[in-house]
């Protein structure tokens, strides 16, 4: 039992720790006392979630940051080590047209795929057919006939005085195209850190807003609250929060809040969905470092993992069900074991987060 779990190390990738991670699930499930009938159940939900297929489109006025947001949350935010180290480098795999009227951007990181849309404000003529690829791309279907874009993420610009082409966008496209499954929009405010224009009020020894410029986003958050509901009669709750860049001086600003947006994501999507995000976060802990406190983000993280594994459990038997859980999963293994796999897991943010 005390070889049971794996040894976790340093170089590893999460990406590579969830793989030790459902290899392990899957073999417990299969030496289990459940019966065949369950074990089966359990191995094809274990398979499914671990192979589900997400996808998150970014959109955003030019300049508001979608490119240095995706740097922050995911893997492709620092450079990658050989491949033999465990590292997968994201790969762009689709980029149509001339820079000036480019079309999506499709990112894939395993099973995740981001949809970095053009940026919005350049001129009537350009963004009319930007926004015709956007309409295009939210209308798309997967294999199963499900809408292809799992969340919108929809980018506003912290330090900009006029966000009319960004709710232009919101109203006029995105929350026609997902009627009424508007639950897949998400909306947050980057460059916190610049958000006024009546002094920084940035508090650069502690990488926080100072309580001026806090109250400032936080108005401006209800601010925008108020005008989507007014607009559209939709009630989303945006976040603020800093991707982090390097000004011209060489000083750096580092991130801030990304901890809260990557939850605000995860608690977005269905439990099944979560695996791919997971599995593509970035890995740095400097991009985690600081965050406002109105909660635990790391142990909201661990939440969202234990929920996800649910999913392993839907439609078994029962009355098969034996033992302890396992991250919210019944019935495969007990004791020790069942705690070493939590262990495991949890072992894996507390290094991240």
């Amino acid at each position: 039992m005390k070889n049971f779990i794996p040894e976790k190390k340093e170089n590893r990738s999460i990406n590579e720790n969830i793989d030790i991670l459902c290899d392990v699930l899957e073999e417990e499930i299969i030496k289990s006392d459940t019966d065949e009938s369950s074990k089966k159940v359990m191995l094809k939900n274990l398979r499914t979630l671990y192979n589900t297929e997400t996808n998150i489109m970014l959109v955003g006025a030019t300049g508001c940051g979608k490119s240095s947001t995706i740097n922050a949350l995911f893997v492709c935010s620092h450079p990658k080590e050989a491949e033999d180290d465990g590292y997968v480098e994201i790969a762009k795999v689709g980029s149509k047209a001339e820079p000036e009227t480019k079309d999506i951007e499709r990112y894939r990181i395993g099973n995740l795929t981001l949809w970095d849309t053009p940026g919005l404000g350049d001129g009537t003529e350009i963004d009319l057919h930007h926004k015709e690829v956007i309409e295009e791309l939210l209308r798309e279907e997967d294999a199963e006939g499900n809408a292809l874009i799992d969340l919108v993420l929809v980018i506003l610009d912290g330090s900009a005085k006029d966000l009319g082409t960004s709710y232009k966008i919101l109203n006029n496209v995105i929350i026609p195209e997902l009627r009424d499954d508007t639950n897949r929009i998400l909306i947050a405010l980057n460059q916190a850190d610049i958000a006024m224009k009546t002094g920084r009020h940035w508090d650069y020894e502690n990488n926080k807003p100072d309580e001026t410029l806090k109250k400032f986003l936080d108005e401006k958050v209800k601010s925008i609250k108020q005008r989507i509901w007014t607009e559209s009669g939709i009630e989303i709750n945006p976040v603020y929060y800093c991707a982090g860049y390097k000004e011209e001086s060489g000083d750096r600003v580092y991130p801030y809040n990304i901890s809260k947006l990557l939850l605000y994501l995860l608690n977005a999507m269905p439990a099944r969905k979560r695996m791919a995000v997971i599995k593509g976060i970035n890995d740095d802990p400097e991009v985690y470092q600081y965050n406002d406190d109105e909660t635990d983000y790391k142990e909201e993280m661990k939440s969202s993992f234990d929920d996800m594994t649910t999913c392993i459990a839907d439609g078994i038997n029962n009355g098969a069900v034996i033992g302890h859980a396992i991250l919210g999963v019944p019935g495969m293994v007990v004791g020790c074991v069942a705690g070493g796999i939590v262990g495991f897991i949890h072992g894996i943010f507390d290094s991240i987060f």
